[in-house]
């Protein structure tokens, strides 16, 4: 098993290209992709990346936001359990579980006022194997990050047009989720990345206030 996973990642045209451009994993392409669809990133943005080992997010964002004459000019800050190896221009909180209050904590004084223009999420839970599990676990995961955005005073407040990015696995639950995301952005939308494998029952949700 583990040697058909390494022939497939060898083999694997984005696995090639992440290592070509030098981005931690191929899911930056991922994001590369949703962002020429839905233009989401724009320079000078403030984005939060939520369970973002190993950093590709953060990278591609990071490109997206800044400029080479002003690698600060936007603002990334990534969050994870797991701890993420230091990257240029982007702040980081590993070992950080997004529930807990001293990670609300640490964002707060970390966007110091400043609201999120791009919540992006592309973390999953390890896979049981179980297709309905993953789904609803995925699920709840997705519904954690979206309710940090609600209520008067948010743990993670969005812009005014800010948006909201997350991966899901197909289910049952999927039209429930996209049901209580519509009642509180005036834009959502579905999407599987070409750079998805196809056997994968992953799709993004892209949503905007």
């Amino acid at each position: 098993m583990i040697d058909a996973y390494i022939r497939r990642q060898m083999n694997d045209p984005y696995c090639k290209l992440a290592r070509e451009h030098s981005y931690r994993a191929r899911s930056a392409f991922k994001l590369l992709e949703l962002n020429e669809k839905f233009k989401i990133f724009k320079v000078g943005d403030i984005v939060l990346d939520v369970g973002a080992a190993p950093g590709s997010w953060c990278q591609v964002a990071s490109q997206l936001v800044n400029t080479p004459e002003n690698p600060k000019l936007g603002y990334i800050l990534g969050i994870d359990l797991q701890t993420i190896l230091p990257l240029e221009g982007v702040e980081l909180l590993s070992q950080a579980d997004i529930t807990h209050r001293t990670t609300h904590i640490e964002i707060r004084k970390r966007l110091n006022d400043r609201k999120i223009n791009v919540l992006m999420s592309d973390m999953a839970p390890n896979a049981s194997g179980v297709h309905e599990c993953d789904h609803e676990r995925i699920i709840r995961l997705c519904r954690t990050v979206f309710n940090l955005t609600q209520g008067e005073r948010p743990i993670l407040p969005l812009a005014e047009n800010g948006k909201f990015i997350c991966k899901v696995f197909d289910g049952h639950h999927r039209a429930d989720f996209i049901k209580e995301l519509r009642a509180n952005f005036t834009r959502v939308k579905s999407f599987k990345p070409n750079t998805s494998r196809d056997e994968s029952t992953e799709f993004y949700v892209f949503c905007q206030k």
